[in-house]
């Protein structure tokens, strides 16, 4: 195995990358079908319009660990911290931003 195989991303480049993909997804769109079967209305939501949602669950699940008023703020705290504590709270935040990666990328 060679020596870069072994090396684990620290909080503050996982951050750093997260903040790199947020900031990439965050003025997309999410497509919101609604109406009945006979005719599709599409209507969309940007993406960071959901950031307060995301940040209340993060603050749900992982209190005081999530400060900051913006998921950027946030993550830039944790890039400049590189707290070890934030693995589980980093580890939560990528699922969420990979499902809206997923949606705009219309997999």
């Amino acid at each position: 195995m060679s020596r870069l195989s072994k090396r684990v991303a620290t909080p503050a480049v996982v951050a750093l990358q997260l903040l790199g993909a947020w900031n990439r997804i965050a003025q997309g769109h999410v497509a919101l079908s609604t109406g009945c079967s006979c005719g599709v209305a599409v209507s969309t939501l940007r993406v960071q319009d959901f950031e307060h949602d995301i940040l209340e669950f993060l603050r749900a699940r992982h209190g005081g660990a999530c400060s900051g008023s913006s998921i950027a703020e946030l993550l830039g705290a944790i890039a400049r911290s590189d707290d070890p504590g934030a693995q589980a709270l980093l580890a939560d935040l990528r699922g969420s931003i990979a499902s809206f990666q997923e949606q705009h990328s219309g997999r």
